[in-house]
């Protein structure tokens, strides 16, 4: 008998990261099974291989062949859910983890509050090698105090996100144009929108590598994100000017007392 399709479906994307799969895919089996899940190999040398899914989970695997980058494997994946008509997209990166009883808070918020298109939650960022936490990501979660802070910086974490899919059909996929910083670029777009907000409660666990794109092109990450915020700039209002400055001093300061003050601020 066929499976009955659910109303959220998970989007993963992994290149050349078996492992990272297997414990991503071992902490969302823990849970209730809300949601079916998408996996996107972004062409890893080696394709990746499914481990043994429980009979109460859905599990699609598609191949990109050859490798696209980040963007592409996204938005193969949300032409994928928007096909097979879904309500909620739940983002989550190879590596990352979940907590227990994200999809159903999230999936809770969501249909008490519809005015909110995009949800994240709280993030807990830890060693890939020693699994020690770094430090954790501490959003805004009121939809009006979300707008204001995303003005001047990203403040909610992409692999914690759920987006209606509606709101997809209306404001469009990722933009190859903001490489490095598609998520918030992608996140202003919805903030005009709809409303965006976050849980209070850490619910998503992410792994934190010496090799991660954005850490190895941090100018460049800067620049795209810049460039969004050019792009949604309002000249009377404080918090764009702010996000602006922000972005410009990230350029100037050298990166090793860059991310000592943001491990600061994070764990303040």
């Amino acid at each position: 008998m066929k499976k009955l399709q659910k109303r959220i479906c998970y989007l993963i994307c992994v290149y050349n990261d078996q492992q990272g799969l297997e414990t991503t895919l071992t902490s969302i089996f823990q849970d209730d099974p809300l949601a079916d899940l998408l996996i996107i190999d972004d062409g890893s040398v080696s394709p990746v291989v499914l481990p043994s899914i429980p009979d109460k989970f859905d599990l699609t695997l598609e191949r990109i062949e050859p490798n696209g980058g980040l963007i592409a494997a996204l938005n193969r994946g949300l032409t994928y859910i928007l096909e097979h008509d879904y309500e909620f997209i739940a983002r989550l990166d190879a590596g990352d983890t979940v907590n227990q009883g994200r999809l159903n808070a999230q999936l809770t918020y969501m249909d008490a509050n519809p005015s909110v298109g995009l949800l994240g939650t709280q993030l807990r960022a830890f060693d890939q090698n020693s699994g020690e936490t770094l430090f954790h990501f501490n959003n805004p979660t009121e939809p009006s105090k979300v707008s204001n802070i995303l003005k001047q910086r990203n403040c909610i974490a992409h692999p914690s996100v759920m987006m209606r899919c509606e709101v997809i059909r209306q404001t469009g996929f990722y933009g190859d144009e903001y490489k490095y910083a598609e998520d918030y670029e992608m996140w202003r777009r919805i903030e005009n929108f709809c409303d965006v907000a976050n849980l209070s409660k850490i619910y998503v666990n992410k792994e934190i590598s010496p090799n991660q794109i954005t850490a190895m092109n941090r100018r460049g990450s800067s620049l795209s994100k810049l460039k969004a915020q050019i792009k949604f700039f309002e000249i009377f209002n404080m918090h764009c000017w702010l996000g602006v400055g922000r972005t410009i001093l990230s350029l100037l300061i050298p990166r090793v007392l860059l991310n000592h003050t943001k491990k600061k601020l994070n764990k303040s």
